[in-house]
This record gives structure tokens, C-alpha cells and sequence, in this order.
């Protein structure tokens, strides 16, 4: 299976280059970074606190999107938060003393969008993603392997709003030791409305299949204001909070998107 997933994401890669002609088509890149601050206590009697520092650069070409991100991070708890900043396996391999930090996994997708499906207000995004274990694993920086994903998602967007849902699956690599981690899905949606020519104010809700049998499963809802302070630059707050044990009691986040523009 993750052959599979490996030669989709790589065909991808090659059709983004294959069919689109970089020459012709409206190429744009654009940057983010900002901090994420989550506390909770997972099911255990003590809190793990975790700051990141999230860092990412995101390159359009046409309605073909390549994304690559990751996150300095400092977590101060026992809590292994390896799994995207939710419990990890439950091994119990980390005990954690006092407080680590480092960099954390890379995330690397793929996307292709369908916008104004049948001159209407629809659109659909299909995704390939893989997740890189740049973190250390040792110390619940990183979840030690490689992991794939697939995505779809579908929605409205208008002057008004905007609605979607997405769904999808992840297959899980193995680690050396511990439990066996299990593949699963993944769902989330979402709604947004603009507030004024600068404001969209959104929420959302996300879930997932837990990445070990007989582990809770994460979920969260949130919310989110953003703001374009110029053409260039745009800033997001957003607070959520989880509905399980696996996802942190509270977290808030700000995050600052540069486009330096069209790149042709």
C-alpha cells in the first residue's frame, strides 16, 4: 500500500511539471511563519505545554500547489506529542524531564485544484502528502518514519463565504519498537464569511482515526480571524480546542503569510 501511495505522489510531482507550462502559466510563491502555543494533559495527571515555531513556503503554478513545512519546537511535559502536536503511539518511550526542543517532522504535499466546477461556485482539491521524520524521535520531536496521505475535499466559495468538507487516508510507517501503528481516516470541515474588504472570520472541526488500536482518537474545533494588512501580507489568529483526550485542551496560534506576488 504505501508503494502505492509513493508512486502516486510521485506522479503528481511529474504531472504538475509535465503538463504545466511554467513559461505560460501564473506561477506564485508565498511564505508563512508565526507561533503556536497548546497545553493539555492527554489523560495523564501532569500538563505538556508546547510552543512551535511553524515555518513553510508554498509554490502555485496554475491550479497545481506544492507545499513543504515543518516547526522548531519546545515541549516541556511527559506527553509524547510527536503525532502533529496530538498524543503519539502510547509507548510510553518518552520521559521527558523537564523540557526538549528542536526541529520537528517536514511535511511535503501536493495539490491539484478544480475551481468553477461546471461554472458554478463548487470546487474540489485532491492532495498528496507525505510527512518526513526530521524530528527526533527519542525525545517526541517526531514520530521516527515516514508517513503518506490522501486527501479530497470539497466546497463552496463565493464573495459571501465559503463551505467545505474534506476526507481522507493516511498510511502509517512502522517504527523499530513499540506498537503497531495503524493506518486510518480523517475528515474535517469547515465554513468562513468575510467581514468588511480585509476580515474573513472562519471555523472548523477536525478528526481522526487514532494511530494506535485502543488509543483515543484526535479531535478538535476551532476558530479563526484573518486580516490582509496589505497586499502582501496577511495575519491569522486562531484558537481551537480538543474533544478528546488525544488533542490538547486549548491551543492558539498566529501566523503571518508574505506573497511577494506573481513570479512571471
Amino acid at each position: 500500500m504505501h508503494t502505492r501511495v509513493r508512486v502516486i505522489a510521485v506522479s503528481a510531482l511529474v504531472a504538475l511539471w509535465s503538463f504545466v507550462n511554467p513559461a505560460e502559466a501564473e506561477t506564485r510563491l508565498s511564505f508563512s511563519t508565526g507561533v503556536d502555543y497548546s497545553s493539555g494533559k492527554y489523560g495523564a495527571e501532569e500538563e505538556t505545554e508546547v510552543i512551535a515555531v511553524p515555518f513553510g513556503v508554498r509554490l502555485t503554478v496554475d491550479d497545481w500547489t506544492i507545499r513543504a513545512s515543518s516547526a522548531y519546537l519546545h515541549v516541556d511535559g511527559p506527553a509524547d506529542v510527536s503525532e502533529d502536536g496530538e498524543t503519539g503511539d502510547g509507548t510510553g518511550a518518552v520521559t521527558r524531564v523537564g523540557a526538549d526542543k528542536g526541529l520537528g517532522d517536514t511535511h511535503l504535499s501536493v495539490e491539484r485544484a478544480f475551481r468553477r466546477i461546471g461554472g458554478s461556485s463548487a470546487y474540489a482539491e485532491i492532495s498528496a502528502r507525505a510527512r518526513l521524520p526530521t524530528g527526533d524521535e527519542e525525545r517526541g520531536l517526531g514520530v521516527g518514519t515516514v508517513d503518506y496521505a490522501l486527501v479530497a475535499e470539497v466546497g463552496v466559495a463565493t464573495n459571501a463565504g465559503g463551505v467545505y468538507v474534506s476526507a481522507g487516508h493516511r498510511w502509517l510507517g512502522q517504527r523499530d519498537e513499540g506498537p503497531e501503528r495503524q493506518d486510518g481516516a480523517q475528515a474535517s470541515v469547515g465554513a468562513w464569511v468575510p467581514v468588511g474588504g480585509r476580515t474573513r472570520v472562519g471555523a472548523f472541526a477536525n478528526w481522526r482515526e487514532a494511530s494506535v488500536e485502543g488509543n483515543d482518537e484526535p479531535a478538535n474545533a476551532g476558530a479563526y480571524v484573518s486580516y490582509r494588512m496589505s497586499e502582501r501580507l496577511r495575519i491569522t489568529l486562531t484558537a481551537s480546542g480538543g474533544l478528546s483526550d488525544a488533542s490538547p485542551d486549548a491551543m492558539v496560534g498566529i501566523r503571518f503569510n508574505w506573497l511577494p506576488g506573481a513570479l512571471n
